[in-house]
This record gives C-alpha cells, sequence and structure tokens, in this order.
C-alpha cells in the first residue's frame, strides 16, 4: 500500500505546484499594414511568427491588418512593428488588449 499511495502523493504535489505557477502574460496587438494580397500575407506570417514570444499571428487581407498574439514578458509592441517594417510593410498600433 506504501509503495502505491507515495508515488500518487508526488504526482499530486507536483501538479498543484505546477498548476499554481504563475502563467505568462499575453496580449494582442492589432497593426494598421499594407499587406494586400497572399505572397504578402504568407511573408510576414512566416517570419513574424519566429519572433521571440510570439504564440500566434494573423494577417485579414481585406482589412489589412496583422493581429498578433504574444508574451509580454519576452517581446513588445514596438519590437513586433520593427519586425513587420523590416519586411517592407507598414505597422501601426490600432488596437493594444
Amino acid at each position: 500500500m506504501k509503495k502505491v499511495l507515495f508515488p500518487i502523493c508526488v504526482i499530486a504535489l507536483a501538479c498543484f505546484f505546477l498548476s499554481s505557477a504563475p502563467k505568462p502574460e499575453r496580449r494582442t496587438v492589432v497593426y494598421s499594414s499594407n499587406v494586400d494580397c497572399e505572397s504578402c500575407k504568407k511573408k510576414v506570417m512566416e517570419n513574424v511568427a519566429f519572433e521571440k514570444g510570439v504564440k500566434d499571428i494573423s494577417v485579414d487581407i481585406e482589412k489589412e491588418t496583422v493581429s498578433v498574439v504574444f508574451d509580454e514578458t519576452k517581446t513588445d509592441t514596438t519590437t513586433l512593428a520593427k519586425a513587420i517594417r523590416r519586411l517592407g510593410y507598414e505597422a501601426k498600433v490600432i488596437k493594444f488588449e
């Protein structure tokens, strides 16, 4: 019985401590941009996705916007805007949550 009870207690404690660990602060920023075709969309999504802290990215060609979900402890809106501008596109913050 002791051989079974000990591992169960260890697993329960590990789950408790892991679930109470602080979660990264995720924020969403929406940029107005001049991304206007599928090729542009692919270029932005493939390159910005690899920026440190980026968790999700979407590009809306019709609205000409780029939305980025990111970990605020690893990057910020200015750094992400620079990444978009390096690709040759505009990046003006229109919404920040």
